[in-house]
């Protein structure tokens, strides 16, 4: 079930705003972070537009290394250049984050270092941008190729070649992402702890599907930020959700009860990750008993509980906070 009311997704905003501007009659500049080494303040795939309306989009990594590239796009669109100028053509700029480097320094000392690609948009690439948002707003993944000889969409990368820059010399280069692959999480327990959990997670950019077993719940029915809301039978939730390696599962439910049912037909399937939330007492009853089931250590280590970051957490925001900060760390890692 999809909602009317808006949904965060920075991406398919960034993509809207360009297609705006180019559709106004404007020039862009995209700068995207083709490699990041190190501690970089911009990682592969952060993106930044800069319009020749004076609009500013999206993030390279802040600092005085992102206000220098930034200005140095508007000063190529202040003169007016286009993709047959040395001034607008496509480059690739390389930053170093140490203040002791001879050339290529950013400013920063963050001790990383990360390459800003440089691509002009004007009239004819309204057609290649509506491609991408109408494929983001139909929540379609799409390939992006970007290269010394431009930009273009294609076939999506695969895994090891997502957001890699492939330097064949200092000329001849290309990289590819994949857009539009937003990574998922299953939220099961639509009270107000999946309420804060929801809303946090979309703005961290996931997809969140929210599950419960009550009709009706006024804070299921109210939650703008998932994706999708399933009322499910947890009796039968085997056959709801499958094993998947990329898959984040997080158990909020009523109770004791309900999570005892839910974790055990789960723990037995891949995920990339797993959590329960509950008391100390609650989560060392239900794993006794689980081990006493036959269910096997390492089986029940999987599980990450007590949910979250031990960071004192009382009420559903922070909650929701320390449960975020855990699937970050795990995403990251």
């Amino acid at each position: 079930m999809y909602f009317e009311r808006p949904i965060v997704n920075k991406e398919l905003d960034f993509w809207l705003n360009a297609l705006a501007a180019l559709e106004r009659g404007e020039r862009c500049t995209l700068l995207v972070v083709v490699e990041s080494i190190g501690s970089s303040p911009g990682r592969a795939g952060f993106k930044a537009l800069v319009t020749s309306g004076g609009e500013l989009h999206g993030s390279i990594g802040g600092g005085s290394m992102e206000h220098k590239l930034v200005e140095l796009a508007r000063v190529r669109l202040a003169s007016g250049s286009r993709s047959g100028d040395p001034e607008g053509a496509i480059s690739l700029k390389r930053q170093i984050h140490r203040a002791e480097e001879p050339t290529d320094r950013s400013g920063m000392i963050c001790s990383g270092e990360q390459t800003v690609a440089f691509f002009p948009l004007g009239n004819d690439r309204v057609k290649l941008v509506r491609e991408i948002t109408n494929s983001l707003q139909k929540g379609r993944s799409i390939g992006l190729l970007l290269s010394n000889e431009g930009i273009r969409t294609g076939d999506l990368p695969q895994a090891k070649d997502d957001k890699v820059l492939y330097k064949h010399s200092p000329e001849l280069w290309h990289y590819r992402e994949c857009l539009g692959s937003a990574p998922r999480i299953i939220i099961i327990g639509a009270g107000h702890v999946g309420l804060a959990l929801s809303r946090t997670m979309n703005q961290l950019g996931f997809h969140v599907h929210l599950m419960d077993d009550r009709a009706g719940l006024n804070t299921m029915e109210g939650n703008q930020w998932a994706h999708e809301r399933s009322v499910v039978e947890y009796e039968h939730i085997d056959d709801v959700i499958t094993a998947d390696p990329e898959l984040y599962v997080v158990l909020v439910s009523f109770g004791y009860r309900t999570d005892d049912i839910l974790v055990r037909q789960l723990v037995r399937k891949s995920f990339k990750y797993l959590g329960m939330m509950g008391s100390a007492e609650k989560i060392k009853k239900l794993l006794t008993d689980m081990r006493k089931d036959g269910f096997t250590a390492e089986e029940v280590a999987r599980i990450r509980t007590p949910i979250g970051l031990p960071i004192q957490s009382k009420t559903p925001e922070e909650i929701a906070v320390s449960i975020a900060a855990e699937i970050i760390s795990v995403k990251n890692s």
